[in-house]
């Protein structure tokens, strides 16, 4: 595939062989590999997730790793602002070409027992005045595409990224407001391996959200990437 295609780690990736996987990921033209900011898993409900800091830590450890990093996405209303900056966003984006996406959150997958009401524009704002982005650089996008989430697009020339569902949306978003002249993040959608569309335009980043299993159906699914 000439795109830029990428993976969304399962919540139990790290649980067992996680270095085999991800020696096997590196046969494969990945360009980044994500992680998930939920206590459950979106995919798999019955599974735990890994937890942030300890799974970026063990991918910048490992010596299998070669791809770009990135989070889809972190929920800005999960934390308090100071933390949300301290502990997550500043750290994260002290790695080289880090890909963040920020979320709101709902109560789809788990459910908020705080919501600190951060608000997405003003994060937005201090980012873009605090780092420099691009799409070959660091990158800043938002994950949703309601009308707040593609106002805030349109305003800051930030990324966007749509999380399964038919993506027909996102082309067009993509034809309409995806082609200014420096944007600050990615045009992406999370897609299951079942569905791979061959003929998603080249300027959107396919994201495979990979599930739980044992190593013989990862490597499938991981097989499946590259066709």
């Amino acid at each position: 595939m000439n795109k830029e295609v990428s993976v969304l780690l399962p919540g139990a990736f790290f649980e067992n062989d996680y270095h085999r996987k991800l020696n096997y990921l590196t046969l494969k033209n990945i360009n980044c590999i994500y992680i998930y900011d939920h206590s459950i898993n979106p995919v798999e409900t019955n599974q735990q997730m890994y937890e942030i800091k300890k799974s970026i830590s063990l991918l910048q450890d490992s010596t299998e790793f070669n791809s770009h990093l990135g989070i889809c996405v972190l929920n800005i209303n999960k934390r308090k602002m100071n933390l949300l900056f301290s502990d997550y966003i500043n750290p994260l984006l002290e790695i080289k070409n880090f890909r963040l996406g920020l979320g709101t959150g709902d109560n789809k997958y788990e459910i908020m027992e705080e919501n600190f009401n951060n608000n997405l524009d003003t994060i937005i704002s201090e980012l873009i005045s605090s780092y420099i982005f691009s799409t070959q650089g660091k990158n800043l996008f938002v994950g949703g595409t309601s009308d707040k989430k593609i106002d805030l697009v349109k305003k800051y020339s930030i990324g966007i990224n749509q999380w399964l569902g038919n993506e027909e949306k996102l082309k067009l978003l993509a034809n309409n407001i995806g082609n200014i002249k420096n944007p600050l993040g990615r045009f992406s959608h999370c897609q299951k391996i079942h569905k791979i569309n061959s003929s998603l335009p080249s300027n959107l980043e396919q994201i495979f959200v990979l599930k739980d299993s044992n190593l013989e159906d990862f490597y499938s699914q991981a097989d499946k990437i590259s066709l």
